[in-house]
């Protein structure tokens, strides 16, 4: 096999694994939205349920709820390794984003009694930025923070902003990361140590994508260690 066969191969082969993600995207996403929707039409229709049916329905929901996240995650994926994320800058409202943000993990912040605290002192929230990116780096540290914080726990997000700059902070008081893991916490498909604490799967996609994400938008991300345990993350975009 010569060279040229080698590239026509490597081209198929890349052109298949894009179509398999984009079938999963569209055709598995399907059924775990149906299945998420029947799951609370049978909540709504049989009220009142034992501690150990809660513990069944929470559980699918937690199931449900980290495999759409997964599927997001792939399809991010596919867009970064097929070289087709080009940022658009539009005006951007930073609150309502963080809004939105925040709304789509409402149901695991509710199983999981999560308080989420907001600190933003700011009366110029706007900035020059791809809505559609900055919003999926926003949900996947958040998610994060959701994801490894037990029950009754606090997440903070502050938000502060300088002369060029916009800093989103988010702090979670889970298990934290561990020192010697820090290094793998960008790479694709590597998952560490800790464990989330509704059960929810990983396939160590979510910081890499964020930090790919970022560096489009000229932005980073950075892990604040602190004394106490958990995981505090900084997001750092430029106004303009």
């Amino acid at each position: 096999m010569n060279i040229d066969e080698l590239k026509a191969e490597l081209t198929q082969l890349k052109d298949e694994k894009y179509h398999l993600l984009k079938l999963i995207n569209h055709d598995i996403r399907s059924p775990f939205n149906r299945i998420f929707a029947l799951l609370q039409l049978f909540e709504m229709e049989n009220g009142e349920t034992s501690i150990q049916q809660k513990e069944y329905i929470d559980s699918m929901y937690f199931s449900i709820l980290s495999g759409l996240e997964m599927i997001q995650n792939l399809r991010d994926m596919r867009e970064i390794d097929a070289g087709h994320v080009v940022a658009e800058k539009s005006e951007v409202d930073l609150a309502q984003l963080l809004q939105k943000s925040m709304r789509s993990f409402s149901k695991q912040v509710e199983l999981k009694r999560i308080k989420i605290n907001t600190d933003i002192n700011l009366t110029d929230l706007s900035l020059e930025t791809d809505e559609y990116y900055f919003q999926r780096v926003i949900e996947n540290v958040l998610s994060n923070a959701i994801k490894f914080s037990k029950h009754g726990k606090e997440v903070n997000v502050k938000i502060t902003r300088s002369k060029n700059d916009i800093e989103i902070t988010i702090q979670d008081f889970g298990e934290g990361i561990k020192p010697d893991e820090e290094h793998l916490l960008y790479q694709k498909f590597k998952k560490l140590s800790s464990i989330a604490s509704g059960g929810e799967g990983s396939l160590g996609l979510g910081l890499h994508n964020t930090a790919f994400f970022l560096d489009q938008l000229k932005g980073k991300i950075n892990l604040k260690r602190t004394q106490d345990q958990g995981s505090t993350f900084v997001i750092q975009v430029p106004v303009h």
